[in-house]
């Protein structure tokens, strides 16, 4: 799947071209991820290719459906490498795709970039061929969280967690790193759940926060069917998400509280004018999943250039020694084990103005909270 015109290559793995594997979830609950995902790279990639390509290679991408399922993603992958020749592969949103997508990519000995599949579990100490790029681990996503509770006093807390990895992750941190003064009330619901009234109605009334971080998929039903039911928190926390599809599920209302983390600093000036550049060429929002993309295919092409090779093993080496200055608040920079390292989280909120950037956008994001550099997760401590 293409979703920008000019990207995609006519030959495959041929002296012409470098080929990126999309695992792009473009159908099921992350559906949004891949889409906004692969604009980004895809916008990546004509830049590139617009500037002479990589080692005088244009990149292509080619993004294939792994309707968020573990078994499909493995086969997609190991068909990309073997048949396409491709170098490198980005895209896996659910852990539970990650999980199996980061041991195929290992067997393969070809890098695998996680967009936003955060479980602990996917990066362990010998992993040498999976880089996280755009979520941390849930320890370190679900820390930030408890430090907005303790910096604002929270006392109140409900939260709701998917029952897949991620969701069993961020519980597991929610019990490890939650202030133990709090009064706590947590739940588990389907990944695929919508209705989460029953859920919301379990929760305290005087509720100072609502975690939704735990469940992706659903946080924008949670907000809207929270708002319905009349509870009003002082905010209630997210994931790493696509803001114009909680814009456009929630609406106005997403203003009175509702923030959610992300490693793109949005507020910067490198950002902003990509962003401009962005509206200019296909006239769209470019938001922080877009930016993923956008940063991970950069960060592909500046690997190869510094190593002089396309090479999926000299790809691997060089991003272990890479700190690549980027949108992010941080030069992105990973482990021994590809975990990210060194690296700030920000948190935002919504402003019910146009940015500067996307004069037709009905909403602009907020500073909400961002954190002190952060160091990488040791996940021995957590498996």
């Amino acid at each position: 799947m293409s979703l920008l015109a000019g990207c995609m290559g006519e030959g495959n793995g041929d002296d012409d071209t470098i080929t990126i594997a999309g695992l792009q979830p473009y159908s099921g609950p992350f559906s949004l991820y891949g889409d906004t995902h692969t604009l980004g790279a895809e916008f990546a990639m004509e830049q590139i290719n617009e500037d002479g390509g990589v080692l005088d290679q244009e990149l292509e991408h080619e993004g294939v459906d792994t309707e968020s399922d573990p078994g499909e993603a493995a086969t997609i992958l190991t068909r990309l490498v073997e048949s396409e020749d491709a170098v490198a592969a980005i895209g896996p949103v659910s852990s539970d795709v990650g999980v199996t997508a980061s041991s195929t990519a290992e067997d393969l000995e070809v890098p695998l970039f996680l967009h936003a599949a955060g479980d602990i579990e996917i990066l362990p100490r010998d992993s040498r061929y999976t880089f996280r790029t755009a979520l941390p681990p849930a320890p370190a996503f679900i820390e930030a969280v408890a430090d907005i509770i303790s910096d604002e006093g929270y006392e109140t807390v409900g939260a709701i967690n998917a029952d897949y990895a991620w969701g069993h992750a961020a519980e597991d941190a929610i019990e490890g790193t939650f202030p133990d003064d709090i009064d706590l009330t947590m739940d588990m619901a389907p990944q695929g759940e919508s209705d989460f009234t029953p859920y919301l109605r379990d929760m305290p009334d005087d509720m100072d926060i609502l975690v939704g971080s735990g469940h992706p998929p659903g946080i924008n039903d949670m907000f809207s069917q929270m708002v319905e039911i009349g509870l009003e928190p002082e905010l209630m926390t997210g994931a790493v998400s696509p803001p114009e599809s909680a814009y456009g599920a929630i609406g106005d209302p997403i203003s009175e509280g509702y923030a959610f983390g992300h490693l793109p600093d949005v507020y910067s000036d490198e950002y902003q004018q990509v962003a401009d550049e962005f509206y200019e060429e296909t006239g769209e929002y470019f938001g922080p999943t877009q930016a993923i993309g956008y940063v991970t295919v950069n960060l592909i092409a500046e690997v190869i250039e510094q190593q002089g090779s396309a090479d999926p093993v000299d790809i691997a080496d060089g991003l272990r020694e890479v700190e690549y200055d980027t949108l992010f608040a941080e030069p992105l920079q990973f482990t021994e084990w590809g975990e990210l390292d060194q690296y700030s989280l920000i948190w935002s909120g919504f402003e019910l103005e146009a940015p500067e950037y996307y004069p037709d956008g009905e909403f602009d994001l907020q500073e909400v909270y961002r954190t002190d550099t952060l160091d990488a997760v040791d996940p021995d401590e957590w498996i």
